[in-house]
């Protein structure tokens, strides 16, 4: 079992203030488009990336040949499930200390 699968069937958050440049990192990215009759199409992208730039809680990912602007949060450890997996199957729910206001994505 991965460590960021519970036994709860949950996924375990990773450590966000662990990143360093040059890191792996698993992205989504998300687009809206207005389909009219108030109906809109959610497109939801994932990739990889490499961190080139740390400014605070905004980062620089480098995925091909595009450098995408992310906050904290919005991205996970390459070696972790990315962020549509935890939007799909959620966090862990026996996890304690962990403030979900604090999170962007979950």
């Amino acid at each position: 079992m991965s460590k960021y699968h519970c036994e709860c069937g949950g996924l375990i958050l990773p450590d966000f203030d662990s990143f360093k440049l040059g890191d792996t990192v698993n992205c989504m990215f998300e687009t809206h488009k207005p389909l009219g009759n108030g109906l809109i199409s959610v497109n939801q992208r994932a990739f990889t990336g490499i961190i080139m730039k740390i400014s605070g809680d905004d980062f620089d990912i480098k995925s091909k040949n595009k450098i995408y602007d992310l906050k904290r949060g919005e991205f996970t450890p390459a070696d972790a499930p990315g962020p549509i997996e935890y939007f799909r199957i959620g966090k862990c729910s026996c996890s304690d200390g962990i403030d979900e206001n604090t999170l962007p994505f979950i």
